[in-house]
């Protein structure tokens, strides 16, 4: 949890490089509440601190897509009242990710990240391209650090899954094929680099008591 730390500091100004297919967004926050609220829970979630994210829940929080919703669904989902549960791991990559400079447009006092949902360019279809989180992240020839040799190097960047047998990560590997959307580098990438648009994103709205929780799902 000690990277959560340095999460604080990521709501300040961020520049990446994305050699052309992507530049994430400054994570400069406007809105003085949401900022504080953002380092709140990003203190909480390293306390692992159970009693401020339900105290921080909307009532009518969505869980996933095919239940009724609320707070006692939510306990259920992610086992709060049992010895084990991995939503601080949920939480903590979306805070490290990072959210979008900005609140939505589309609804008033809402607010969704990581920016790789919120912001993802329609261009890419989110269930064939995956986004490089990294700097000089190695592509490899094969899906191993043991033999295999670097063939190239991504930073900050959309990457398209390859059509081919290893075109996913597997539970025991990590690793994925890609291919860089302009075709000019293929091979594998560690998976803890790349992440998902349509993977875990939490909703956040602001209501007359503050900001709360109120979504925290996957998949489309």
């Amino acid at each position: 949890m000690k990277n959560l730390l340095f999460t604080l500091i990521c709501f300040s100004t961020v520049n990446l490089s994305a050699q052309g297919e992507f530049l994430p967004p400054k994570m400069e926050i406007s809105d003085y509440s949401l900022s504080k609220f953002l380092t709140e829970l990003t203190l909480a979630v390293g306390k692992q601190d159970k009693q401020f994210i339900v105290d921080h829940l909307d009532p009518h929080i969505l869980n996933n897509f095919g239940g009724d919703g609320g707070i006692d669904e939510f306990k259920m989902q992610w086992n709060l009242e049992g010895d084990s549960t991995n939503l601080w791991e949920i939480l903590e990559n979306i805070l490290l990710i990072g959210g979008p400079g900005h609140i939505s447009s589309t609804y008033e006092n809402s607010y969704t990240l990581p920016f790789t949902f919120s912001d993802w360019p329609e261009e890419y279809d989110a269930f064939e391209h995956y986004y490089v989180l990294g700097n000089n992240v190695n592509v490899r020839d094969k899906p191993t650090t043991e033999n295999s040799e670097v063939i190239g190097q991504l930073s900050y960047q959309i990457v398209k899954i390859s059509d081919i047998e290893e075109n996913r990560i597997s539970e025991e590997t990590k690793w994925l094929h890609i291919t860089t959307v302009d075709n000019s580098l293929s091979g594998f990438v560690y998976g803890k680099y790349l992440v998902s648009p349509i993977g875990y994103r939490m909703g956040l709205i602001k209501r007359n008591n503050g900001w709360m929780i109120n979504m925290l799902v996957a998949g489309d």
